[in-house]
């Protein structure tokens, strides 16, 4: 109990400091204050524990306080000018939608004098396929500007922490040395990513972004959406890193492991999935204290005793924070911390109190101890952390104790059969397709899960706006509570004995979830063998972009142009394509724009494609070089050109082979698709001059048209009424800045059936070849 005294006296003297903006001293101060009645209490035995834990209070007030009250960087002197710096990459990067951004230690700036040194970082956006390791030298030129503050957070806060002073957007970039091959910054990172990657072979999206949000806490490139119903449901942790997360999955490994090696050697598997995670995760210092923590927590179950773990808890959280005092500022660790704590206070007796409610309802032959520990776990880290979400989300789930219940259990197979994709995955990537196909099912019901109990009206409350303060008075009333529950161990319940009709009732219930889970895994998985059976011409929603997916009656799959975003592009082909289907037979770039080649290289790395088809036009960006760099097979098409598949004809239309233009847009290729007595024309974005070559070379006229160019003014109508179409899908983004589509391409599309992406979401127009059906997803 003494280490625990002392560090919860140390975080008394940061919270003196980090809430109420007090002078270092004020925490010992407070302590020294009531020295005379602890005394009285306990006695002159307490006095030495006393005057310690008063240094520590001071230690903790003077360390944050000289933390934060360190120098602004220099290179914040140059905000709001354009400049030329050099520096080091020290992070790896964070995806976006359409950037990638890294984190730059800088350490020169050139100056009318030359080149000078400076200090600062900055967080720089860059193309969302620049590839640059930790350790990489980058000489960066462009505009520094000052991190923006939003309503919610305080961003410009939050980078400051990290001393970032400045932000760029799409600075020039050039590379001055890349880094060893084997040197400590890069090791970890090259590992880490070829796991990225090997999970992104391997599944699907979101489940592959989960899977690597689950496995290794990178949850970058989630979806807003899914995110927001795990954060209302309660499970938003189970993305993040966090102690509580692998403590948990190290603690079910260790009591799966004690019948079967011992509890001695069972420490083993468990310390070497903590390793794995610390090297998978990428070593970051979030990862490394999440690791620090999942230790203490085991060192408790190690021992037989979950609460010995908490002086050990407490000696790490004051060794992390006076290394590094910014972590105790940060979210993250917070909940990391409260999370352990509540594990291992109120874990114990919790598993106690849901054996005894199991016992009384006439449920323990149906329930494992397993799930009933893993409920309790979850539990105590849910009230362990409530009073810190209040504070920093604003919103409190009414569901997250049910759902955790629910979830932790099928956590714990996510998470390994995740890591084993993508170590699978990057080792060959069929094996990695064998193992995500089992994987995909508990990612699978955990984002369904999320998304049932998120739409549960009330599922989750805004409370009151609060701060610091409540919080820290919310856990003074938690000690107390949680004083008896550390002070005693939670009482033993004898195993009992199960009659035999209860335990034939138990297997007639997993017989009957295991026959629900057959059909259910008929219906995603073996139901879409074989193809549609029809024509499938999908327009993807990519946002401001074009991106088409053609499937033909027995399941062949050519993709027309990808949209802007790559990591978009992989969330519409997850939703449109049977989750084991991980090869495009065919690729097309009707042109080299950005809205339209964007998420084609990510799709390179994803699928595999058998072969890319261009016009040869060129457009010297960095998302073109990837796409020349990554693509397989590619083959020039031109006016005449034709081949068939499955009984579906494709035939290039425009534009004549070498066409030169000063304008891309009208070098767009132009498909016609025909299957049976029913033709799809696919416009791409040729504009009103090329369209009018093409009516003099062409027919045109089609059933289904994709609109060229979002449906701008640069379409003539004269154009829209040789197509004549019954029905016209715009592919356009929402709130677009450029006005597609246009009112007169609107009005000159009078007659047929409209359909927009901004409005309705993905559109599918099928054919049996005689007759055209719609289907759309909103």
């Amino acid at each position: 109990m003494t280490l625990v005294a002392w560090a919860l006296a140390w975080l008394a003297g940061i919270a003196a400091v980090a809430l109420w903006g007090a002078p270092w001293w004020i925490g010992g101060a407070w302590l020294a204050a009531a020295l005379p009645a602890v005394l009285a209490w306990l006695g002159r035995r307490a006095a030495l524990v006393a005057a310690v834990a008063i240094l520590f209070a001071l230690g903790g007030g003077w360390r944050f306080e000289h933390w934060e009250s360190r120098p602004v960087p220099d290179l914040a002197r140059y905000l709001g000018r354009t400049v030329t710096i050099e520096g080091v990459v020290d992070a790896e990067a964070d995806p976006g939608q359409t950037t990638a951004a890294f984190r730059i230690r800088i350490d020169r700036i050139r100056t009318n004098d030359g080149w000078r040194d400076t200090g600062g970082r900055v967080r720089a956006s860059l193309n969302q396929y620049a590839d640059y390791l930790p350790g990489t030298r980058l000489r960066l030129e462009g505009r520094l500007d000052d991190p923006p503050v939003f309503d919610e957070f305080d961003y410009r806060a939050y980078l400051a922490r990290q001393d970032v002073v400045a932000t760029m957007l799409r600075p020039k970039v050039e590379v001055v040395a890349r880094p060893g091959k084997w040197e400590p910054a890069t090791a970890p990172a090259r590992l880490r990513l070829a796991l990225d990657r090997g999970i992104q072979r391997s599944l699907p999206e979101p489940e592959a972004s989960l899977g690597a949000g689950i496995a290794f806490g990178r949850d970058a490139t989630l979806p807003d959406a899914v995110y927001g119903d795990f954060r209302d449901a309660g499970l938003a942790h189970l993305v993040a890193v966090s102690g509580s997360n692998v403590s948990f999955v190290a603690a079910l490994a260790f009591v799966v492991a004690v019948p079967v090696i011992g509890r001695k050697w069972s420490l083993l598997p468990a310390a070497g999935l903590i390793a794995f995670y610390v090297v998978a995760a990428g070593m970051r210092a979030s990862v490394v204290r999440a690791a620090i923590m999942a230790a203490v927590f085991l060192f408790g179950a190690s021992l037989g005793r979950q609460q010995s773990s908490l002086p050990a808890l407490g000696v790490a959280v004051v060794a992390m924070t006076a290394w590094s005092p910014s972590a105790a500022a940060e979210a993250g660790f917070q909940l990391s911390v409260a999370a352990t704590a509540g594990l291992i206070v109120f874990g114990s007796w919790l598993h106690y109190a849901l054996r005894m409610a199991v016992r009384r309802v006439g449920l323990a032959a149906f329930v494992p101890d397993l799930a009933l520990a893993a409920g309790a776990l979850s539990l105590a880290a849910t009230v362990a952390t409530l009073p810190l979400v209040w504070v920093t989300f604003g919103r409190v789930s009414l569901v997250g104790p049910l759902a955790n219940v629910v979830a932790e259990p099928l956590f714990v197979v996510a998470f390994t059969l995740s890591a084993l994709t993508a170590a699978a995955g990057a080792a060959w990537p069929g094996a990695g397709w064998a193992v995500g196909l089992v994987a995909y099912f508990p990612l699978a019901f955990l984002t369904w899960l999320a998304r049932t109990l998120a739409a549960v009206p009330g599922a989750s409350t805004g409370v009151p706006a609060t701060n610091g303060t409540a919080a820290a008075a919310a856990y003074v009333v938690m000690g107390a509570v949680a004083w008896p529950a550390y002070r005693y161990l939670a009482p033993v319940v004898p195993a009992g004995h199960r009659l035999r009709r209860a335990r034939v009732a138990g297997y007639s219930a997993i017989g009957a979830g295991a026959g629900c889970a057959a059909v259910a895994v008929w219906f995603m998985s073996a139901a879409p063998v074989g193809g549609p059976g029809e024509l499938e011409v999908t327009a993807l929603d990519v946002g401001q972009g074009d991106s088409i997916l053609v499937t033909t009656p027995h399941g062949r799959r050519y993709l027309v142009d990808g949209g802007p975003s790559g990591i978009e592009l992989a969330r519409e082909l997850g939703a449109a394509l049977p989750h084991w289907e991980r090869r495009i037979d065919g690729v097309f770039l009707t042109h080299p724009q950005e809205d339209h080649a964007g998420g084609l290289p990510a799709i390179f790395a994803r699928y595999r494609v058998a072969a890319a088809f261009e016009t040869g036009a060129v457009n010297p960006t960095e998302t073109l070089r990837a796409f020349a760099a990554r693509s397989p097979e590619r083959r020039l098409l031109g006016q005449g050109d034709s081949f068939e598949a499955d009984g579906v004809r494709f035939e290039v239309l425009w534009p004549a082979r070498g066409l030169a233009s000063g304008d891309l847009n009208d070098t767009s290729m132009v498909l016609r698709v025909t299957y049976g007595e029913t033709t799809f024309l696919l416009a791409g974005d040729i504009e009103r001059e090329g369209q009018q070559a093409l009516l003099t070379a062409s027919q045109v006229v089609a059933d289904v048209l994709k609109v060229p160019h979002h449906g701008s003014k640069t379409t003539s109508a004269a154009f829209l009424s040789a197509v004549e179409p019954s029905v016209a899908v715009i592919s356009v983004g929402a709130g677009n800045p450029y006005g597609h589509p246009a009112q007169e391409t609107l009005a000159a599309l009078d007659g047929a059936l409209v359909l927009r992406t901004d409005e309705q979401g993905r559109v599918t127009v099928a054919s049996d070849g005689k007759r055209i059906t719609v289907r759309t997803e909103r």
